[in-house]
């Protein structure tokens, strides 16, 4: 039986009925505003008439479209607002499951028993991956009833493989957060190395495009992969298969990582 996984869902569960009122609160205040946005000519020509760089960096799918409910939901929620939110909760959780109880000091305690490292880095793994499926249900069943209810008609299917999409790549910064905090056994140097990898790569996803010597550079960055699938409208393809990989290599070399040092207590 996964006990330590169980044990460090019950953990959080707090933290994890605020943060899924966060998603839900999300959709609650966005969606509402689409039938006005959708019927104001004034905006979509102002809209129209923005640089093209501009658009491939606001919009979601490589295009700036807030006429339709997969472009307004792409632009306002998936672009930023989504994956902001939930690569905070993706690594706040990573960088906590390991680190943060060694700094407690409970982490000596844990491996007193029975429970190799690896079993204890992988449960530990399994609470992250359960956390951010129910983050994912939630924003999913959030933004399905609020499009339905504005008549956005986006479908089921499509505003799924948006969350999924969104998910991976949180995940794969929670990942990270996760091989950091087990291979230093510090939260701060978890969270503060996993935020500044994220924001790195976001810059590089929106300057590289304005600059031409560099615009090959762009495709480096995990945030040109998540919104150039355009899953909203295209379903899933393979860039979020390569956030996956990403995901999974952490996910392999943490508990290498954890093996490999003291745990100070």
């Amino acid at each position: 039986m996964p006990e330590i996984a169980v044990q460090t869902l019950r953990g959080m569960r707090r933290s994890l009925v605020w943060w899924s009122l966060g998603m839900a609160g999300i959709a609650a205040v966005w969606i509402p505003v689409y039938p006005t946005v959708r019927d104001s000519p004034q905006l979509n020509e102002l809209i129209q008439n923005y640089p093209e760089a501009l658009k491939s960096f606001v919009g979601f799918g490589g295009s700036l479209d807030y006429t339709t409910g997969a472009g307004y939901l792409g632009s306002e929620l998936f672009a930023l607002t989504i994956p902001l939110v939930l690569i905070i909760a993706a690594v706040a959780a990573g960088a906590r499951a390991i680190a943060g109880e060694e700094e407690r000091g409970t982490l000596d305690l844990l491996l007193a028993n029975p429970v190799s490292r690896r079993r204890v880095v992988w449960e530990k793994l399994g609470a992250l991956l359960v956390e951010m499926l129910v983050l994912a249900l939630v924003l999913w069943l959030a933004l399905w009833i609020g499009a339905r209810a504005v008549d956005m008609k986006v479908s089921g299917v499509h505003i799924l493989a948006g969350t999924i999409d969104a998910i991976v790549l949180a995940l794969m910064f929670g990942c990270i957060a996760l091989l950091v905090g087990a291979a230093t056994g510090r939260r701060g140097a978890a969270i503060a190395v996993t935020a500044a990898l994220a924001v790195g790569c976001y810059l590089l996803d929106a300057i590289a495009p304005l600059v031409g010597s560099i615009d090959w550079l762009q495709k480096l960055s995990p945030f040109y992969h998540y919104k150039i699938a355009d899953p909203l409208r295209q379903g899933l393809d393979f860039h979020v298969a390569l956030l996956a990989a990403i995901a999974a290599l952490a996910a392999a070399l943490a508990p290498l990582a954890f093996d490999r040092r003291d745990v100070s207590s």
